[in-house]
């Protein structure tokens, strides 16, 4: 095995214990507020709609990488909650549009404040390398995306999950 091969597979395998231990904090559900548990998926889906307020499901559903019946669910969840709705839209009513209840800005805005707590930290341990550097990890990034991309349209056809 060559040395390129060799730094390859050491980083999917690094990737590989990211995305687990990532996997391990999505179990859990995350307290915004009195009375307000949500899991990081719902999070997620709240963040999107907080910052593409009445947007389309679909425009949700790319900004978030899944599809639009999950987001319609996901939605549907969040607004029993009384934290989301979808309204019609003004100019075609078989169109829905993603926005927030009061209740749901709320725990935007707290979730923002814990978020941007955890980026700043991020930013502050990667303050050391330079911007090409960081370039080319986010390059790096990209075209591992692009195969896994390319293992969803393998696994569940050409326009499902491919965003």
């Amino acid at each position: 095995m060559n040395s390129k091969e060799e730094a390859v597979r050491n980083m999917t395998g690094r990737l590989m214990r990211i995305i687990n231990k990532h996997s391990r904090i999505e179990e859990q559900p995350i307290t915004i507020g009195e009375g307000i548990e949500l899991t990081p998926h719902e999070i997620r889906c709240l963040h999107a709609i907080g910052f593409n307020e009445g947007t389309n499901l679909k425009n949700i559903a790319m900004v978030l990488g899944v599809t639009k019946s999950a987001v319609s669910q996901m939605i549907g969840k969040l607004e029993k909650r009384g934290l989301a709705r979808k309204d019609p839209a003004p100019d075609n009513r078989k169109e829905l549009l993603a926005g927030l209840t009061e209740k749901g800005w709320e725990a935007f805005r707290i979730h923002e404040q814990f978020h941007e707590k955890h980026m700043a930290n991020l930013f502050d341990r990667l303050d050391e390398f330079t911007d090409p550097q960081l370039a080319t990890a986010s390059a790096v990034l990209a075209v591992v995306e692009t195969v896994v991309d390319d293992r969803l349209a393998e696994l569940f056809g050409n326009n499902k999950n491919k965003q």
